[in-house]
């Protein structure tokens, strides 16, 4: 057996040996030749080693701090610090071989180096400045709590530590570290600071206001008084259940609640806070929002409401921000409004009074109204754009009987957001000047009666958008929506240039789609003023217009990217391409802004060359300038790359 397998036998040895010995002494090694400071650390940690030689016969012994390997060279320092985490051995060999230390000169000990970790943690105020705090995390064996310098506690994973009084009313400061057992203390610590109080201020929810009703969207506004530096927690319970579920922090004098059902049911909330030092859970009282709803009926308006009727003591009815009645008998939770007048509109708020506090609900308008739906118009507006750019819009009359007529109302929708009232008319001809064609736009027609009484809107039309998507040169491409309300379908759509007086001079038809690219002609400079026309498959054929874009359009030369002059004759000048242009001039310049080449020549453009040689390859700047058939004056900047192959 040679020397290296020898080493290697000793060392499965001691290891088999290790559990044992390490019962006998934490720090010590196998043989008990060394000890270590720490058998534990985070990453970062310097361990120290003693060596056991009191007879000073291990004659200078060597290290290995990452387990023993022949192949690696010794250590003969006792300090070596870790910056990876895992579990090591540290190997001693000693280099005396007499008895009896012959093949016996190995010795060891396992550390094990753990990632750094942040301890979280809560401090709890108690009253007359006294505080607990609370350990939530389990990283670590233990945690030291340092309330001061001076003053300092080890507390479990995940629970209290003992309370601490620090007498006066101030700002502290409180540190937390992970400990491990026979662990160095290098791992994280974490500060936190916080104000101690004189006394826990018990929760009480004064108000909840509906500011905004939705299934999903509802918001509620609570006010409460609440104690400073202390923890406080909102809770919440869905129509009435008794569980009630954690929703959020609180603090300070509100706290808004977004994204509830505040249109099919009710919520009801507390507001807890913990005495730590008393182990005691402070509730608040219990408030319930207000579910409302007013409805038009032959008797009057119609209040109906739902909230916990065991927890308010009676509900206040208001109208118009006055108060209509008090309901002493909190079962009933619907009242008839009787005293109204046709046509007027009135606002509704239900208030549930609790023992502490009160609850309102979002207030709702309605119009009082003894006549039924009024008919629907059931056919589409028609709409078409003048060349002034006014949508016009037409529409059939409904039939309404006996019911006294008032008016039309004109509503536009802006790409599919919400519907806003524009106007009001008593014709069926209405014409909106204001329309500024950014986005699709979509009108309706609705009507209502003497008595206030609307009808269901109509269903909406879509005037056609024209929208120029790009230019590229004498090339445009125009873009437009579908106007869909002609029962037999569309025949086909045709782009028109028009003159200012509305003339067509020229039409462009469209096989297919809504979109379509125009190339005018390269001499073409006039502004082009551009429609679209739709034609119905009606047997009398119907039309509508889109509204009229300008088109205005300059010269402009294309140039390559790059180019290549190593004489292949493929691509080996660079050379501007375009329209006809006039008094023609290119320039070159270099990367550090020299101009090193120039040229008039529209045909051959530049070779590449300087002077007679071969201009580097890399990135230069052309600058390059022109007239077109109008005299008008242009210039053109850009880089371009130089390339030779071979």
């Amino acid at each position: 057996m040679n020397h290296s397998q020898h080493i290697k036998s000793l060392i499965s040895i001691l290891l088999l040996g290790f559990c044992t010995l390490t019962v006998q002494a934490q720090h010590t090694s196998v043989q008990g030749r060394f000890s270590v400071d720490y058998t534990h650390g985070c990453t970062g940690w310097q361990v120290n080693v003693t060596i056991n030689d009191p007879a000073g016969e291990f004659e200078s012994p060597t290290f290995w701090y990452t387990g023993f390997d022949d192949n690696e060279p010794a250590n003969p320092s006792t300090s070596h610090i870790y910056n990876t985490s895992g579990t090591y051995y540290i190997a001693m060999l000693i280099n005396n071989t007499d008895p009896p230390y012959e093949g016996n000169q190995l010795d060891s000990i396992l550390v094990k180096v753990h990632e750094p970790h942040e301890p979280t943690f809560v401090i709890h105020n108690c009253d007359e400045h006294k505080v607990r705090v609370e350990i939530t995390d389990d990283y670590y064996d233990s945690y030291t709590v340092n309330f001061t310098t001076t003053d300092s506690e080890s507390v479990a994973p995940n629970s209290l530590s003992n309370e601490y009084d620090y007498g006066t009313q101030g700002d502290y400061r409180i540190d937390v570290q992970g400990q491990f057992t026979d662990g160095a203390s290098n791992c994280t610590v974490i500060n936190r600071g916080f104000t101690s109080i004189d006394q826990i201020i018990n929760p009480v929810i004064t108000s909840l206001e509906t500011l905004q009703n939705g299934r999903t969207d509802g918001s509620i506004q609570m006010a409460h008084t609440l104690g400073d530096n202390s923890f406080y927690y909102l809770f919440q319970s869905i129509d009435g259940s008794d569980a009630f579920d954690s929703l959020s922090n609180a603090s300070g004098a509100e706290t808004l609640i977004n994204s509830i059902n505040t249109t099919s049911s009710y919520s009801c909330y507390q507001i807890n806070t913990y005495d730590a030092c008393n182990d005691l859970t402070l509730q608040s009282n219990i408030l319930c929002s207000v579910d409302f709803n007013v409805e038009s009926s032959d008797g009057g308006n119609l209040l109906l409401w739902d909230t916990d009727e065991t927890q308010a003591t009676h509900y206040n009815l208001i109208r118009n921000n006055s108060l209509l009645t008090e309901i002493n008998d909190t079962s009933i939770k619907n009242f008839t409004d009787t005293a109204v007048i046709c046509k007027q509109e009135y606002a509704y708020n239900v208030q549930a009074v609790f023992d502490q506090g009160s609850s309102t609900a979002l207030d709702t308008a309605i119009f009082a109204s003894q006549s039924g739906e009024l008919p629907p118009i059931t056919t589409n507006p028609s709409s078409t754009i003048s060349t002034d750019n006014e949508v016009v819009l037409n529409w059939t009359a409904p039939n309404p009987g006996e019911i006294p007529f008032r008016r039309y109302i004109v509503e536009k929708n802006i790409n599919n957001r919400y519907w806003r009232y524009v106007d009001a008319t008593e014709d069926t001809t209405y014409t909106d000047a204001e329309a500024d064609f950014i986005g699709l736009h979509s009108y309706r027609i609705s009507y209502d009666d003497d008595c206030g009484n609307t009808a269901t809107p109509s269903p909406f039309t879509n005037p056609i958008i024209l929208t120029q998507t790009s230019a590229r040169g004498k090339v445009v491409t125009y873009q437009w929506n579908k106007y869909e309300i002609w029962e037999q379908g569309i025949r086909n759509y045709t782009l028109e240039r028009i003159d200012t007086a509305g003339r067509v001079l020229e039409e462009f038809p469209v096989l297919s789609g809504r979109t379509k690219e125009i190339e005018f002609g390269i001499n073409d400079l006039d502004d082009k003023f551009i429609r679209v026309r739709a034609e119905s498959l009606d047997d009398e054929t119907l039309y509508s217009y889109s509204n009229v874009i300008e088109t205005q359009l300059k010269t402009q030369m294309f140039l390559p990217k790059a180019f290549t002059p190593d004489g292949d004759n493929l691509n080996d000048r660079f050379i501007a391409e375009g329209p006809a242009v006039f008094n023609f001039r290119m320039e070159i310049y270099n990367r550090w802004g020299n101009r090193i080449y120039e040229t008039s020549d529209l045909v051959n453009g530049w070779d590449g060359m300087i002077n007679g040689e071969k201009a580097r390859e890399g990135t230069y700047v052309y600058k390059i300038y022109y007239e077109d058939g109008a005299g008008k004056r242009y210039d053109q900047t850009g880089s371009l790359l130089l390339l030779r192959h071979g």
